[in-house]
């Protein structure tokens, strides 16, 4: 039977909010096993609790596709959103929210259920946070978008209210991307 990336990702979409072993590499094993793929077992050298495990082919992140699978090593996705308003008398505020995401201390792996646009997946994991994280569905930044600015303004009595929002990404360590292949 050749893999089915649509058979792996229902079968890890049946699991969230469930707790496997709590380990997400048998999320994944089970889900790519269950629909076709070799084993990682067969394809990481050495293979071990704490290897870098290979689930395919690699190929590039930006060829990502939806039943592909990522392994994570020490990656850190920082999101930071800065928002500066300015009154019609001058005054103002600036409010800066920070949100990291990792992954993979030492390793980790996910599956993708989509692509939601260039360097942005939908993954199906289990672990995080690590030793207690049930099976979920969250949405991962794998390549750094450009910075953003977008500016508003809104009237208010003879000026207006300008609001600047800046949302910067930076990614350390991205993952690497295997294509599952046929068992």
């Amino acid at each position: 039977m050749p893999y089915s990336a649509t058979d792996a990702i229902a079968f890890a979409q049946r699991q969230v909010g469930r707790f496997e072993d709590g380990e997400c590499w048998t999320l994944v094993e089970k889900a790519l096993i269950g629909a076709g793929a070799k084993s990682s077992r067969v394809l990481t050298p050495n293979f071990s609790a704490t290897s870098a495990y290979v689930w395919g082919t690699a190929v590039q992140l930006s060829a990502v596709q939806a039943g592909d699978v990522l392994q994570f090593s020490r990656y850190v996705w920082d999101k930071s959103v800065t928002v500066d308003v300015t009154n019609p008398d001058g005054s103002g505020s600036v409010d800066t929210q920070n949100r990291q995401e990792n992954r993979g201390d030492p390793q980790h792996s996910a599956l993708v259920v989509r692509v939601v646009s260039p360097g942005v997946v939908e993954v199906v994991e289990q672990n995080i946070p690590r030793n207690t994280g049930p099976v979920q569905t969250v949405e991962l930044v794998l390549v750094a978008p450009p910075p953003s600015t977008v500016t508003t303004r809104v009237p208010q009595g003879t000026g207006s209210v300008v609001t600047v929002t800046t949302t910067t990404h930076s990614i350390r360590n991205p993952p690497t991307c295997y294509r599952p292949t046929n068992a």
